[in-house]
């Protein structure tokens, strides 16, 4: 670890995130009437917020500010390309490739272990070695709603517990395996290409991970598995549906197995993308 990523990792140790963050979605989904509207409003102007596509345009409509946070956005805002795999969230492409020697890419000189990330299990982490990857970071400014990047039904989940370390820039290029020491929940979906994965990675301040299936995700002192293979009415979706969001900006991990179509040639590390542009040649 270089001696800045050494600093920043003691720095954040100390500093009680999860207190923090707590704290941070009570008062996002606390009711406050002139309060939100101030919060919300301000959150307009300091990110440039594109009112026009939102399912609903008018901010003093939203009471509390998660709900606009995590605002839908209105119909065609945003077109599922015909490709064979999509983008799953709007935001910056931090990372996309193959999965080598059991490792992903985090950032230049740094790499984290596929088996770590997925929970722990060599059956989970086999079956995408040598398969693709993608790594989408949301930043606040960004739609926060996650959806499928291809026909899928969902098999399995892990919900993994961890820290809530920061996912900006400079904690990627300096904090060894990042994404393994945060929170974060695993969703095994099986699909064309075989299985697939869609992984929310949490982050500080991110007031919850919530999905379609199960509302908000509790947090847990131990690694929860729930498995849906045998349900009664399965769980499947359509490419471009919705399965999730964050209440604030994180990280999106998506993983393939080997015989996925591979990723388009022409994208480049952060580039901006939208949900439902393509990922593949």
């Amino acid at each position: 670890m270089t001696a800045a990523g050494l600093l920043l990792s003691v720095m954040q140790h100390l500093t009680p995130l999860s207190t923090l963050t707590y704290l941070s979605a009570k008062l996002t989904d606390a009711k406050s009437g002139g309060l939100t509207q101030f919060m919300i409003k301000s959150f307009i102007k300091e990110f440039h917020i594109d009112l026009s596509e939102c399912a609903d345009p008018d901010p003093t409509h939203y009471e509390t500010f998660n709900s606009f946070f995590t605002r839908p956005l209105k119909e065609g805002a945003r077109p599922i390309s015909s490709g064979a795999l999509v983008c799953p969230a709007d935001g910056t492409l931090g990372q996309i490739g193959k999965v080598t020697a059991g490792r992903l890419i985090q950032a230049k000189g740094i790499d984290y272990s596929l088996i770590s990330l997925v929970g722990g299990l060599h059956e989970d982490a086999e079956r995408f070695q040598q398969g693709w990857y993608a790594t989408v970071y949301l930043s606040p400014s960004n739609y926060h709603r996650v959806h499928i990047p291809c026909d899928g039904t969902l098999i399995k989940t892990v919900q993994i517990p961890g820290r809530l370390f920061p996912v900006g820039r400079r904690n990627i290029a300096h904090m060894p395996d990042l994404y393994t020491k945060n929170e974060r929940l695993v969703c095994f979906f099986k699909g064309q290409y075989g299985t697939f994965a869609v992984i929310f990675v949490g982050a500080a301040l991110v007031g919850s991970i919530a999905t379609v299936w199960g509302g908000t995700v509790v947090r847990r002192r131990n690694i929860e598995v729930t498995y849906f293979k045998d349900a009664p009415e399965p769980l499947t979706f359509k490419k471009g549906a919705e399965i999730g969001l964050f209440k604030y900006g994180s990280t999106v991990i998506t993983l393939w197995e080997p015989q996925a179509p591979a990723p388009r040639a022409d994208l480049t590390l952060m580039q901006t993308m939208r949900m439902g542009q393509d990922l593949t040649a």
